[in-house]
């Protein structure tokens, strides 16, 4: 099969997401573009951001795969829900694909999965237990306030929500408490660099807490359909 992924991040998750394919045993051949599509091959594309995505890249990535019939057999888009609910997020760009094959009256020959992050790439990121300290000292560590607020380790990541008095939204404040407890870790962490999170030792953790319990429901649904479809 011929894989057409189209991400709604354009800095940290789309560097990251060709290494996690690998390690859930999905071995299809990256190429730049469809022109570049054989057998077993995917394409990986921004969509510049979530606004971008659902009134711009979506239309155009659909337009590319009509215009080269039989070449990809599945859409896969992958974005955050934010400040959404999950189910309202999915239920969206389902919506505005079906209704643009019909407006345009395309011959669909494509299937498309959505896989929408609650609520963001970083919260899927708190899954790995490792990195939450046993211990924090208040008087010296930026770290303490998201440590003292919510234990990621032992409560789901996707649960967490703002503390009162804090002006930000929770995608936001999620990556500010991965970027902090990364940092206490002495691990570097950003949007540009995520390849300290790109490693296989990091993604197994996140596998092993998906396997022994029930968090991380968004990331859960990613993984099972990804490792049960290998090639």
């Amino acid at each position: 099969m011929n894989y057409y992924f189209l991400l709604e991040d354009e800095k940290s998750f789309i560097k990251v997401l060709p290494a996690w394919l690998s390690y859930m045993g999905f071995h299809n051949t990256r190429v730049p573009d469809i022109k570049g599509v054989t057998a077993d091959c995917y394409v990986m594309q921004s969509g510049q951001g979530v606004t971008q995505l659902i009134t711009r890249v979506l239309y155009q990535t659909i337009d590319t795969i009509a215009d080269n019939p039989g070449v990809i057999d599945e859409l896969v888009i992958l974005l955050d829900s934010e400040q959404y609910d999950l189910s309202y997020r999915k239920e969206q760009v389902e919506n505005i694909i079906e209704k643009y094959v019909v407006q345009k009256g395309l011959k669909k020959s494509f299937s498309y999965k959505v896989f929408v992050c609650n609520h963001c790439f970083e919260t899927w990121l708190l899954g790995n237990r490792k990195m939450y300290p046993l211990k924090c000292p208040k008087s010296k560590e930026e770290f303490f306030k998201y440590y003292e607020h919510y234990n990621v380790s032992r409560d789901d990541p996707e649960n967490m929500e703002v503390p009162e008095g804090v002006n930000e939204t929770i995608a936001s404040y999620h990556f500010h408490y991965l970027h902090e407890m990364c940092r206490y870790q002495k691990i570097r962490y950003s949007k540009k660099n995520p390849r300290n999170v790109a490693t296989k030792e990091y993604f197994n953790e996140m596998v092993k807490r998906i396997t022994v319990t029930s968090h991380l429901g968004s990331f859960h649904e990613f993984y099972l359909y990804f490792a049960n479809n290998r090639k």
